[in-house]
């Protein structure tokens, strides 16, 4: 039976109602279900995807990762070096980045097979001086050796993984000797997707008030009314849980900015530094209207405040060194 909360939340979403619409220029994993794709011949399935990986690559050049770290050269630091890119989705931003950066060898992992395969296709056909390699894998428990990477990017993954210790437990194993790792990813608390509840509800701040177990409950009860017609959307079985990690559902962990700073203390990398990365700040909304990048420039004073992090930034965006 739910409880109080779940349902106060239920209702909450439904005052803004919101239904996932399949998308052909625009990457989910929860596509590979849908009928339009699987109604499509194999040749037909490789040309679209292709054209996905492609608008993925286009995308990744307009807003690049590198806007996170203003202070960072990457082009200087990473090049002919070992990289991996923790939650590489199909694969164009790793690809992205690597052509950009020129590195000598760029893995991606993702927990999603249908993904990876994606990228290893296009990867194979895609010439470029820079190897690539990706696989199937959880962060909490990387297959690769010992010190094997000088850095590691992740955009956008570390809300969704099962345990934040044990994923950067991982990351500091596989790093090298003063490697780092640079991290972004969307507080819990983001008053605008950061439960990643979008996709059935445009209600905003439910993330100030409530648990991600309290949302997640009631994201699961309205999930379960669909119709039919949103079958492909809806989390499969194994994904059932507290939270839902792999096949669908949020996903999220709760993660803030305290948090994450605490677990990486615990770690124990050696340096922990935090870019401050203002609401608004990286989003097509400025490139669009200056004025609003104007705007969102002028909060991040605040930034150095902890208390406005979570609220204030754009994304958290940490750099860990080995």
């Amino acid at each position: 039976m739910a409880s109080i909360k779940v349902k106060f939340v239920k209702f909450l979403m439904n005052i803004f109602p919101n239904k996932p619409k399949y998308q052909e220029n625009h990457f989910v994993q929860e596509i590979f279900r849908h009928e339009k794709y699987t109604s499509l011949s194999q040749q037909e399935k490789e040309i679209f995807l292709d054209r996905l990986v492609n608008l993925n690559i286009k995308e990744a050049r307009r807003k690049p990762f590198d806007l996170f770290f203003p202070s960072h050269s990457f082009k200087d630091l990473l090049i002919d070096k070992k990289v991996l890119d923790l939650g590489c989705s199909i694969g164009g931003t790793t690809i992205q980045m690597g052509e950009d950066w020129k590195v000598k060898e760029f893995q991606g992992i993702d927990v999603s097979e249908e993904s990876i395969a994606i990228g290893n296709r296009f990867a194979s056909n895609f010439s470029s001086d820079t190897v690539y390699g990706f696989s199937c894998s959880y962060a909490e428990k990387m297959s690769f050796a010992d010190e094997s990477f000088d850095a590691i990017v992740s955009d956008d993954t570390i809300e969704h993984v099962r345990s934040v210790k044990e994923t950067l437990l991982e990351c500091k194993r596989i790093l090298k000797k003063d490697g780092v790792a640079y991290i972004v990813f969307p507080s819990f608390k983001l008053p605008f997707g950061g439960a990643h509840i979008g996709s059935v509800t445009k209600t905003p701040f439910l993330e100030w008030f409530f648990s991600p177990k309290t949302i997640n409950g009631a994201y699961q009860e309205i999930v379960a009314k669909w119709g039919d017609d949103l079958n492909w959307y809806k989390p499969r079985k194994e994904s059932e849980g507290d939270w839902a990690v792999v096949k669908g559902g949020i996903g999220v962990n709760g993660t803030t900015y305290k948090k994450f700073l605490s677990t990486a203390n615990d770690v124990g990398f050696k340096e922990i530094s935090f870019e401050r990365i203002p609401l608004l700040l990286i989003s097509n909304t400025a490139s669009k209207y200056p004025i609003v990048k104007f705007m969102s420039s002028m909060l991040k004073p605040l930034l150095s405040i902890d208390f406005f992090k979570d609220y204030l930034s754009h994304r958290l965006v940490f750099v860990l060194k080995k």
